[in-house]
């Protein structure tokens, strides 16, 4: 006797996400319109400021698609989660675009908060791909998510880290140690998945 395949939401919240994602990384571009730069210094900030953001959302996205591609929605914890990430992705181009506001400090404390967020559920999701038990993956990979999912803890711990009122209190090179904080994640990370493609070669 055959059994009959019950119906899953997992692809409207698949199309939700995409939908999610693609709003996140199309604000920016529409802020830039409604606010022309009136100097080529001014242009270049706005590119840059641009650059950054697109840059976080785009490697959330495509940690994202990558996690869930094979990871099953199955329980409540998860798609409370899913949900949180996708919360904090729709608010980050806001924030980051009133980080210039009067009341600085306290936006960029809840941007910070809001990275931290993202990374620490990432980071959640790619270890539960890593556990062995669970079987979600190729044995081969196992080691290579752990390690990812490592990788983007220690990231949301120094998104924390950074709220803390030294970091926005003191420079280095003339920014604010807090926004360096925020780059070195960035940074770690695009090293991290460049590392296997030079192994190979």
């Amino acid at each position: 006797m055959s059994q009959t395949t019950q119906p899953r939401p997992r692809a409207r919240i698949e199309s939700l996400s995409d939908m999610i994602f693609g709003l996140a990384l199309s604000v920016g571009a529409i802020t830039l319109v409604g606010n022309p730069p009136q100097t080529t210094g001014q242009l270049y900030s706005d590119i840059t400021s641009f650059g950054f953001s697109f840059l976080i959302v785009i490697q959330v996205w495509m940690r994202y698609t990558r996690i869930m591609s094979v990871l099953p929605l199955e329980t409540r914890r998860t798609i409370v989660l899913n949900t949180v990430l996708l919360f904090c992705v729709s608010i980050e181009p806001f924030l980051f675009h009133i980080l210039n506001s009067g009341i600085e400090d306290s936006v960029s404390v809840l941007y910070a908060f809001d990275l931290g967020a993202l990374n620490v559920i990432l980071g959640f999701f790619t270890l539960v791909l890593a556990d062995e038990e669970r079987k979600l993956i190729a044995p081969d990979l196992i080691k290579q998510f752990r390690n990812e999912g490592i990788l983007t803890s220690l990231a949301a711990c120094l998104f924390f880290v950074s709220v803390l009122p030294f970091f926005w209190t003191h420079y280095w090179l003339g920014i604010r140690l807090r926004y360096d904080l925020w780059i070195f994640p960035l940074v770690v990370m695009g090293i991290r998945r460049r590392l296997p493609k030079l192994r190979k070669n």
